[in-house]
């Protein structure tokens, strides 16, 4: 069983601070995809971590993007724009595994291991995204977080797909 690392988030959330952690997370996500695509042997499962680190990457780039436009447009640092206590702890309670850990590719030794444990962070993921998007306090945030499991579902089932012709 893998030991959860806790993340120190502080102990409020606000719309951005979701986002900026969804950013981290994109990141995180893309540097395990290229560890597992290194560590592939066949060429589809060469192709599957290549699309899904693509993926990581492009939803980085997009959603640091509108991080820098949301911060630019609105106080979103204001106490106004913070999420109450009880909301904030279950954000960080949510997040605390830190979703895609550095050190998990180290962990993962095997094709079947890798995409395990790509698909627990995925859902992870979604369960994260999901809740952002339920508290958001700005209809903008919350159709991002809601892009953004949308995206992950989409990798869930892709790696389901393979992990069901490995087992």
């Amino acid at each position: 069983m893998m030991e959860k690392k806790s993340c120190n988030m502080g102990n409020l959330f606000s719309d951005l601070e979701g986002l900026r952690i969804a950013i981290d997370m994109e990141a995180r996500g893309r540097d395990f995809y290229k560890k597992a695509y290194e560590q592939a042997e066949t060429k589809s499962h060469k192709d599957l971590f290549m699309f899904l680190m693509n993926e990581e990457s492009k939803h980085y780039e997009q959603f640091t993007g509108i991080y820098q436009k949301l911060r630019e447009s609105k106080n979103y640092d204001s106490d106004d724009y913070l999420f109450d206590p009880e909301t904030s702890k279950y954000l960080t309670a949510l997040a605390e595994p830190c979703i895609f850990p550095k050190d998990k590719e180290e962990r993962a030794k095997t094709l079947t291991d890798i995409i395990k444990a790509a698909i627990q962070d995925e859902k992870d993921s979604i369960l994260f995204y999901d809740a952002l998007a339920k508290y958001a306090k700005f209809e903008e945030a919350r159709n991002i977080f809601n892009l953004l499991k949308e995206e992950e579902q989409k990798h869930v089932v892709k790696l389901r797909e393979i992990l069901n012709l490995l087992v």
